[in-house]
């Protein structure tokens, strides 16, 4: 799709799809960013972003593809690098594997899928100097024993959520 048919998704309430660029002006210093690569091609454009806007040091760039990464890498070392962990992937001898492939390359966070996490997975990642970030979790209760597990970040539809099952309220 082009950047105008995209713009003019509705995707609820009147909201469109924001650019990079509108999301950074929207969001810069308030949050940090976790762009993820899901289409090759556009590593040099969001590095420049990235560079632009001074936010280098705080984001985390992942992507499923391993290759993408290791691009990044290579391109602005200063760059956190994520590596996701797929959906389907539940066998742990598989899941392993991942997590080796982001301490040989040295990244900063391995994004598992939340139900193959278990404290031997977040013990092996943090004992390697990884980061644990789980995706999609958007259930109290499972936010709760991932925290207990002494994961590291939750992705989640739901911040609301999330804030008031670690404890943060907002005025």
């Amino acid at each position: 799709m082009s950047i105008e048919e995209i713009k003019k998704i509705d995707i609820g309430e009147g909201e469109r799809i924001p650019t990079l660029n509108e999301l950074i002006a929207i969001t810069k210093g308030k949050i940090k960013l976790q762009p993820e690569i899901i289409a090759p091609g556009i590593i040099n454009d969001l590095i420049n972003i990235l560079r632009e806007e001074n936010l280098i040091t705080t984001s985390i760039v992942s992507s499923f593809e391993i290759g993408e990464l290791l691009k990044v890498k290579e391109i602005e070392p200063g760059l956190k690098i994520g590596y996701l962990i797929p959906r389907a992937l539940t066998k742990i001898r598989m899941v392993k594997r991942y997590v080796q492939r982001a301490i040989d390359n040295e990244f900063y966070a391995i994004h598992p899928y939340y139900p193959i996490v278990d404290k031997e997975f977040v013990d092996l990642a943090h004992s390697n100097d990884l980061k644990v970030n789980v995706f999609t979790v958007n259930e109290e209760d499972m936010m709760r024993k991932l925290i207990n597990l002494d994961v590291d970040g939750i992705f989640t539809d739901d911040i609301a959520l999330l804030n008031r099952t670690l404890g943060r309220t907002y005025q």
